[in-house]
């Protein structure tokens, strides 16, 4: 049965029916509405109702959409795609959403508490908290609740508080030299003497340097920066190869993760 209800100056069409998606959509003029509910209660008759021209049935679907339409624009993208292809891969990728309820995610978030830690957990509900809401409020999907807005996370531990001991550092240098890719020890000398982050590290360019100041464009906050660079910073810079493509490390971040 469908139901037309005026908001604000359109009118908004909503059909449900037992085992399929429901369905919504807007028009300006009632007559327009009145005609396209007809339409569509036909093709549900005929089990054919879909989320307008695109058809999603699962949790994995509605998260490859999301990959699709809305990651493109964040920042972050190789993180939150591997946070997806797991979600995706997960017991959760399968639930119908016309089915799905708010006790799956929670059986969900206890599973993955046994071997992840509490951080993990957060990222992975937040991407899916997200994917719902656009699917509700920009996409007009007929969902009737984000079932992750009531679902309790655990507490996020306490940060760590370790500082390098003098010892310690020749010793993780040390280490670094070890590793497959050459850019793992001036990135980590690097760090330690801008205390950048490995983002900006990775987008630093020959470019942004001028003077002994290093300009950072591109920043986790958004808000650009200018670093002052100790001597020893200037000398790691300096040592390195240059890259015709312009960046200090040019490399990728998983490289270094994985280093």
């Amino acid at each position: 049965m469908a139901s037309i209800r005026r908001r604000g100056r359109r009118w908004q069409v909503q059909i449900r029916r037992k085992d399929q998606p429901a369905q919504s959509q807007s028009f300006l003029r009632l007559s327009d509405a009145r005609q396209w509910a007809r339409e569509q209660e036909q093709l549900a008759d005929q089990g054919q109702l879909s989320f307008g021209k695109i058809t999603v049935t699962s949790v994995a679907e509605l998260l490859e959409l999301y990959l699709s339409r809305v990651v493109p624009k964040k920042r972050g993208v190789e993180k939150e795609t591997y946070l997806i292809r797991r979600l995706q891969a997960s017991g959760l990728g399968p639930i119908a959403l016309s089915y799905v309820t708010r006790q799956q995610f929670a059986d969900y978030r206890d599973q993955r508490l046994r071997v992840v830690t509490s951080s993990t957990v957060h990222r992975e509900f937040s991407v899916l908290h997200h994917a719902f809401s656009v699917a509700r409020n920009e996409w007009d999907w007929e969902i009737p609740d984000n079932p992750i807005a009531r679902i309790h996370l655990p507490s996020l531990s306490q940060p760590r508080e370790h500082r390098l001991e003098p010892e310690e550092e020749p010793r993780l240098l040390r280490a670094c030299s070890e590793a497959r890719t050459p850019w793992l020890q001036p990135a980590v000398e690097l760090a330690l003497e801008t205390a950048m982050r490995r983002g900006e590290l990775l987008n630093a360019r020959y470019e942004h340097l001028q003077k002994g100041l290093l300009s950072i464009p591109i920043t986790k906050t958004g808000v650009p920066r200018t670093i002052p660079l100790t001597p020893r910073a200037l000398t790691v810079i300096r040592a390195l190869p240059r890259s015709i493509s312009g960046y200090f490390l040019p490399t990728s971040a998983n490289t270094l993760r994985l280093s």
